[in-house]
């Protein structure tokens, strides 16, 4: 009787675990790592800096910040993923201004060398300041390429949809975070749920977007389905261009497809027709 009573616990314990699960998750989504040498000199970047600007609650964001190598040629707000920092990914930045883009990368807070702790609303509020920080360095809106990054796509698109900006590069993209885990592990009924939190809605932003679109996926993701993100593409409101891979896994797409040049590439034939 004992026995039974603690199963009975526990499966109703386990039960309210899943079911407060769109409130909780944030704890295993986000995955931040510290960054002690803040100077990108140190990560092979000679022709950047470190720059820190204020959050929307006054924590300090730091970035850094490659102008680009002709005053009127367009830059990137690289808006990365949930893991690690920006250091991780230096390579993309240093072919990204070879290429002759200017780039500005920086950290969410609690990121890297960024203070405070990083949140759904947080992420957005994070990429506007960052956004603000480069139009006030006199970079027009009409040259800012926001790029997001597996979780960052969600931020990214939001920032798009509430500024001007001459494109919207998606890396991975997908259409909620519910709506793609649930694809992606059709096992739990993860559709049953009330996200009112920690959706991560890339389409719902997407409505709202009037700049021209790039989504990069592959086909051996393994994390965000293929499926989900076609169907990103088909319910985008504006024409989709896809750059689409066949051996990359997530979190090597974007590295992979900067290294071999696909990236500045599209993002080039992206820019010269307007979409």
């Amino acid at each position: 009787m004992k026995s039974a009573r603690l199963l009975a616990f526990f499966a109703l314990a386990l039960l309210a675990a899943f079911a407060t699960l769109p409130l909780w998750i944030s704890a295993f989504i986000f995955r931040p790592a510290p960054l002690e040498k803040t100077d990108p000199r140190s990560w092979g970047l000679e022709r950047a800096r470190f720059v820190a600007f204020p959050a929307a609650d006054r924590s300090r964001l730091t970035a850094w910040w490659m102008p680009p190598p002709k005053p009127e040629a367009p830059v990137v707000l690289l808006v990365h993923g949930r893991s690690a920092n920006m250091a991780s990914r230096a390579p993309i930045m240093r072919k990204l201004g070879t290429d002759g883009f200017g780039v500005l990368m920086f950290d969410y807070r609690g990121y890297g060398a960024s203070a405070g702790r990083p949140d759904e609303g947080a992420l957005t509020q994070d990429t506007l300041a960052a956004y603000r920080w480069l139009t006030g360095q006199g970079i027009a809106p009409g040259r800012i390429v926001l790029l997001g990054q597996s979780l960052g796509d969600a931020p990214a698109a939001q920032a798009a949809a509430q500024r001007r900006v001459a494109a919207l590069v998606l890396v991975s993209p997908f259409t909620n975070l519910p709506e793609a885990a649930a694809e992606r592990l059709p096992w739990l009924p993860l559709r049953m749920l009330h996200w009112s939190r920690n959706r991560y809605d890339v389409a719902a932003s997407l409505r709202s977007v009037r700049a021209p679109l790039l989504f990069i996926a592959s086909r051996r993701d393994g994390l965000v389905p293929m499926a989900n993100s076609l169907k990103l593409g088909r319910t985008s409101p504006g024409r989709v261009r896809w750059l689409i891979d066949d051996r990359l896994p997530h979190d090597g797409l974007l590295a992979g497809v900067a290294a071999d040049g696909r990236l500045s590439k599209a993002l080039k034939g992206l820019l010269a027709d307007g979409g």
